[in-house]
């Protein structure tokens, strides 16, 4: 499970000495030529995976709201292209506790549906245990996708990607959000938070801090529910009962939130998705959500 990933050291050849203190952005999206596509949506434990390839070798990456920046990719992904290392990185999750050191490789020749994308950077995925019986190749966020509007349609087990801009947000059911992780206003039992979007987050459906947790009535009655992973930290999980949950004017049917979570905010997941429409406009900063109708289409056309 990955609940917002962060880089913090610069990007610099692989002999150099590491840097330290500072602190970067992730690298700027690529640039992206193709038509809008229509990607079947597979699912890893509930996280909606897709199908990619980099030098006409097929993969299959997570798609993880999650994960800003490059894609990240397994070892032996890296290995068997050949990519050539071009600096180092630093990575967490937003607690900022125990960072660990992962390479950057060079990144060509990456195709997503009927789009391709310019040179790049990828990352090596750090070890970690893992509890999904079929893990991606990798994982690849919104920032590929920077000038399209991203539709993960849970329901019809599609993504469409095309090119354009959300209308502006309404407030009740869209949302305006800075930074490269979406975040909506989330409301658990008439007490609100900001909280991250994240498909990559298959674990729980709510999560949120603990010192939110212990605000709401339910807390009294917690209990653990197990163990909750994320690129370099392990989380002892503790569950409550929620009565009432919302993201703006939408009713969420929970019945149960966890804490702790890595973050400040709180964190929804791809479990409490499934029958809704999210179409997020990265470069906008602009996230909508609509539960699924009958009658909708089901997949992609030439599925």
């Amino acid at each position: 499970m990955i609940l917002g990933l962060l880089l913090v050291a610069a990007v610099q050849p692989a002999a150099a000495p590491p840097a330290s203190h500072m602190t970067i952005r992730p690298p700027a999206p690529p640039a992206v030529t193709g038509a809008d596509s229509c990607l079947p949506l597979k699912f890893s434990d509930g996280m909606p995976v897709i199908e990619a390839a980099i030098a006409d070798r097929k993969l299959w990456l997570g798609f993880d709201t999650g994960a800003p920046g490059g894609p990240i990719l397994n070892p032996t992904i890296i290995a068997a292209l050949k990519a050539p290392q071009v600096g180092e990185a630093r990575m967490t999750d937003p607690s900022m506790k125990n960072v660990v050191s992962v390479p950057i490789y060079e990144l060509r020749g990456l195709k997503v549906g009927d789009l391709s994308f310019g040179p790049w950077t990828v990352t090596g995925r750090p070890h970690r245990e893992t509890r999904r019986l079929a893990e991606p190749d990798g994982i690849i966020g919104l920032t590929a996708f920077a000038g399209y509007v991203v539709t993960i349609d849970y329901p019809s087990g599609r993504m469409i990607l095309t090119k354009g801009r959300l209308p502006e947000p309404d407030g009740k059911t869209s949302f305006r959000y800075d930074g490269p992780i979406p975040r909506v206003p989330l409301t658990i039992d008439g007490k609100e938070i900001d909280a991250h979007l994240d498909t990559g987050n298959a674990r729980y459906s709510l999560i949120v801090p603990e010192n939110y947790a212990a605000q709401l009535p339910g807390y009294a009655n917690r209990f653990p529910i197990g163990i909750a992973r994320t690129i370099n930290n392990t989380y002892n999980l503790m569950a409550f009962p929620v009565a009432e949950t919302k993201v703006g004017a939408i009713a969420l049917y929970a019945g149960t939130a966890a804490f702790p979570g890595p973050a400040a905010r709180g964190n929804i997941g791809s479990l409490l998705l499934r029958d809704f429409v999210v179409k997020v406009d990265p470069a906008n900063g602009i996230i909508s959500l609509e539960r699924a109708k009958p009658g909708l289409e089901n997949g992609c056309p030439s599925a």
